[in-house]
């Protein structure tokens, strides 16, 4: 046996034990070095190009621009969508959190299956301010009803918007007068057939089609043979107003109440069938981006573009009518955390979105898109590193439910900011317990049902239907959370040999 001498004293046999030394970056949960986590997520951030922040590539630019001149004919044919000037960009589609739509389904797209990288383009129609009409908001909710008055902004709304206005509210609101149904969602459309100008451009346009992404694999062999569409026209089971008809108004109820309510189902459907009769015109010329399809899912119109390359790269888009409001509501919360900002006007948007409840149809959301932005651009890195790593976590367990998590995760964004000290969250090496940090906290958000919005005091977000399974289904991954990133690691690997697009991150 060996022997040893310790301290001068003979000691038979092996030497004792190391002292023990603190493990402070193991996660208690899985057992998972943090050390490693990080490591990952960075490899993740080069392979899906965010690592050192987003880099548009020409395939961007060229995809931006056939957007920008789409909306440009749109325009031309109806004044109300407006010029290019007054659109709002926002990087990720409305799948990945980038609107608070509610929580509803919004099509089965998944980033990476079916399509390179996801935009969101927010469309204003509508220029409310200060001095204007105001909509009736239900700030507990975050959902509004917009009453439109004889004029806005000096021209005839009634005249404007009479094929989308519909004689809804929500039920008891603001206790003014009989109420109806909010608008409700669209009956299953038709099918007709396509004109020859779309069949010879390979376009494919629907009002919905959730089975589509399950051909993803098989379109995206070879853009170039497609041959042929469908173009389905866009249905809905709620009342119109033809042009020129008159708007009826009840008896017995003020001025202002007697206005009738601006549907988002209706605009949604007027916005998608716009763009479908420009789009079913154009005739894609060699070595352009061209449009492979577009189709309408609730209040939002997504159209996939194929872009020229090499390598030719698959870009979504996810166009949303809204109207622009002058100011914040009323009990907005404010954000001494980011700093000075600069000086210019406020404002939030309406959005069609989701209530809490599905079957009460489309209702207009109150969104803080450019508030949003500010905030974004005062995150310190590595937790937006963070984010976009859990962001690509959940891609798969989210795809095609009716679950608001993704927006729900980038919600948790601003609330780390609020709680944690700007130094923690600054270092690279808390990266990985960031990453943990975001998930558990969406896990608890998703067991409760709802997390609280950072924008509106006493509102909550719902997290939709599945939020249980979706919750059961992280916990699963939580276990090993290093399988999970290499899994991930590995399919952004394989995406970037396919031609993945640069820039598609957080």
């Amino acid at each position: 046996m060996a022997s040893a001498v310790w301290g001068g004293t003979p000691w038979w046999g092996p030497p004792p034990p190391a002292p023990a030394r603190p493990l402070t970056d193991l996660d208690f949960c899985s057992g998972a070095q943090l050390q490693e986590l990080t490591q990952l997520i960075q490899e993740l951030g080069v392979q899906e190009s965010w690592h050192c922040g987003p880099k548009p590539g020409a395939d961007l630019l060229q995809a931006k621009d056939f957007v920008f001149s789409l909306l440009s004919l749109i325009h031309r044919r109806d004044p109300r969508v407006p010029e290019q000037t007054e659109l709002l960009l926002l990087r990720g589609g409305v799948r990945e959190g980038s609107l608070d739509l509610g929580p509803g389904p919004l099509g089965p797209y998944v980033r990476g299956p079916h399509y390179d990288a996801g935009f969101t383009l927010l469309v204003p129609l509508l220029w409310l301010d200060c001095d204007g009409v105001r909509p009736d908001l239900e700030l507990e909710s975050g959902s509004a009803w917009l009453r439109l008055q004889a004029r806005v902004g000096g021209a005839s709304a009634l005249e404007a918007w009479c094929d989308c206005l519909g004689p809804s509210s929500p039920a008891g609101l603001r206790g003014k007068g009989p109420v109806k149904e909010a608008c409700p969602l669209e009956k299953p459309p038709c099918d007709v057939t396509v004109p020859e100008t779309a069949a010879n451009s390979g376009q494919v346009l629907e009002d919905s089609d959730p089975k589509w992404p399950a051909q993803a694999e098989e379109q995206r062999e070879d853009l170039g043979s497609q041959e042929s569409g469908l173009l389905k026209e866009p249905h809905n089971d709620v009342t119109e107003q033809l042009p020129g008809q008159p708007v009826p108004e009840p008896e017995g109820r003020s001025p202002q109440e007697n206005w009738p309510f601006l549907c988002p189902t209706q605009v949604a459907s007027w916005f998608f069938s716009s763009l479908s009769a420009v789009a079913v015109s154009l005739t894609p010329a060699p070595g352009t981006v061209r449009l492979v399809r577009a189709a309408r899912h609730a209040g939002v119109t997504t159209i996939l573009l194929s872009t020229p390359g090499p390598p030719p790269r698959l870009l979504l888009f996810d166009l949303v009518p809204g109207v622009s409001v002058a100011g914040w509501p009323e009990r907005s919360r404010t954000h001494a955390w980011m700093g000075p900002v600069a000086a210019g006007p406020t404002s939030c948007y309406l959005v069609p979105g989701y209530t809490a409840k599905k079957e009460d149809g489309l209702c207009w959301r109150i969104c803080f898109a450019r508030q949003e932005l500010a905030l974004k651009a005062r995150i310190p890195q590595p937790l937006l590193q963070a984010h976009a790593a859990a962001q690509a976590l959940l891609r798969p367990l989210v795809a095609g439910a009716g679950c608001a998590a993704p927006y729900l995760l980038r919600t948790l964004l601003y609330w780390a900011c609020e709680r944690l000290p700007s130094l923690y969250l600054g270092r690279p090496e808390n990266t990985g317990a960031c990453c943990l940090g975001l998930l558990d906290e969406l896990s608890r958000g998703l067991e409760a049902g709802a997390l609280p919005d950072y924008f509106l005091e006493g509102r909550e977000l719902a997290a939709g239907e599945g939020a249980m399974e979706l919750a059961g289904a992280l916990a699963r991954l939580r276990a090993d959370p290093v399988g999970a990133l290499r899994t991930a690691v590995e399919e952004a690997k394989t995406a970037r040999k396919g031609g993945g697009v640069v820039g598609g991150g957080h």
